[in-house]
């Protein structure tokens, strides 16, 4: 107890001194925890692979025992999802400050009745109920496009390999979204302050990432296999031809 206590006034005191920064730093952190999460559960799936059956979705996986599975620790892999998150933690921290702005939370002064206390937390869950619809009818979305969109060319360095990761992933992705986020959203953005935003949903958010990394690695593999068919139908043709 007494070191999280210490981890929470070392946080606060970072946070009021560089906010920014320690966001990101958070952010980073806990994207490398995602991925160690997302990696681990593949290295497991060798030996059980009723995990990325169950919990993949099909358009990911239509060649899966074609996939090349590497039995070592990707560990660029883990960096460019650590990266990734460490980059984005400002937009997403602005992004928190402009909700937070936009629609303010009602504040109590001194003692009320229990009238004016219920109009305050009616008013407050309907703040937080806007909040939550406009982050996950803008937020959410242009999120992921921004995700699958570096990760693409991250890893593939052609907008092809962006597509591909759209056409398999962005569409699955989305849907679980928003089988999991808005009530995770709404108990962040009403109770929450401010500077524990984006580590609450990132710590929340750990599983979720890995999710992310998972179908993103899983798309990885569809795009290689793809890639291998094409030219063998390629040099079939040629063949055929001469």
């Amino acid at each position: 107890m007494n070191s999280l206590r210490s981890l929470k006034a070392f946080y606060n005191k970072s946070y009021d001194k560089r906010p920014i920064l320690t966001l990101c730093v958070a952010n980073g952190i806990l994207g490398a925890v995602s991925d160690t999460l997302a990696q681990s559960i593949s290295l497991y799936n060798k030996y059980n692979k009723q995990l990325e059956d169950k919990y993949l979705p099909d358009s990911v996986r239509k060649h899966e025992s074609m996939w090349t599975l590497t039995k070592t620790w990707d560990f660029q892999r883990t960096f460019r999802f650590a990266a990734y998150n460490f980059c984005v933690a400002p937009l997403g921290g602005k992004w928190y400050m402009f909700l937070d702005k936009f629609f303010p939370m009602p504040v109590a002064t001194g003692v009320v009745s229990k009238a004016v206390q219920s109009q305050i937390t009616k008013k407050a869950n309907g703040m937080a109920i806007k909040r939550m619809v406009t982050d996950q009818a803008l937020f959410a979305p242009a999120g992921l496009v921004l995700f699958f969109s570096v990760m693409g060319i991250a890893e593939t360095g052609k907008w092809e390999g962006v597509k591909e990761k759209f056409k398999d992933a962005y569409v699955p992705a989305l849907i679980a979204n928003y089988k999991v986020w808005p009530a995770v959203q709404f108990i962040n953005f009403k109770f929450m302050p401010l500077q524990y935003r984006l580590p609450f949903v990132s710590s929340l958010g750990i599983v979720w990432n890995a999710y992310l990394s998972w179908l993103n690695n899983a798309s990885k593999q569809e795009e290689s296999v793809l890639e291998v068919l094409e030219k063998k139908d390629t040099g079939l043709e040629v063949v055929q031809s001469v």
